[in-house]
């Protein structure tokens, strides 16, 4: 633990009137997180495919679904060209990605710092089909900038990997890891803001475009 955060709970430690606690306490306060109850989860009668597609369309993402992952670089392609976007992308090092056979005309290259890529392809943990909601996680070989700074952004995304709820998604990654990544991001669009006259622009905050490709 940083030396500031210390310092940071040992004040709120003394404003409570009480020192750090017991072993016995902090097992029980673990349990109870792990054991969390389930909210009300409201009822859909589409499929968790058909939601999925739904619930991304509706907020101005783009979705397309393959039979198999070869497919993938000419779908990639065909975007690309449809957006006039260059063909010089940046990938996360996903071992989904890792397995596209890239054709010569697109120059994908694992992201290194100090780039300046317009286009990422990346791999999501989950998709939440509740919500339309992509689930992200940082970490060695899926840096966050990836998701948040070019325009275009494209997710590739295995139909096995998609979870009805928002609760099925922490229950995943809590079961997967010993540690949370640093950080979780769940994106359900490109970046949008209406703050300006009720005048929705695009590319805000983050990418101008979102792409998702649902695989099998």
């Amino acid at each position: 633990m940083s030396s500031a955060r210390e310092q940071v709970l040992a004040r709120i430690r003394a404003a409570l009137g009480r020192g750090e606690l017991d072993p016995a306490r902090t097992t029980e306060l673990r349990d109870r997180i792990a054991m969390h109850r389930r909210h009300i989860e409201p009822a859909f009668d589409e499929t968790p495919r058909q939601r999925f597609r739904q619930k991304l369309e509706a907020a101005e993402a783009s979705f397309v679904e393959l039979d198999t992952l070869d497919a993938v670089a000419a779908e990639i392609e065909r975007y690309l060209e449809a957006h006039g976007a260059e063909k010089r992308i940046a990938t996360s090092g996903d071992e989904l990605l890792h397995a596209i056979d890239w054709p010569a005309s697109i120059d994908a290259q694992p992201w290194v710092a100090g780039s300046d890529h317009r286009v990422s392809v990346t791999a999501a943990y989950c998709g939440i089909a509740e919500t339309g909601s992509l689930l992200l996680v940082s970490g060695e070989k899926n840096p966050t900038r990836l998701n948040f700074l070019p325009d275009y952004h494209i997710v590739v995304i295995e139909a096995k990997q998609l979870v009805l709820r928002m609760e099925d998604a922490w229950d995943s990654l809590r079961a997967s890891t010993k540690q949370m990544p640093r950080s979780v991001n769940f994106i359900s669009g490109p970046s949008k803001t209406a703050d300006v006259e009720q005048t929705v622009e695009y590319g805000a905050h983050g990418p101008r475009c979102l792409h998702v490709i649902l695989v099998g």
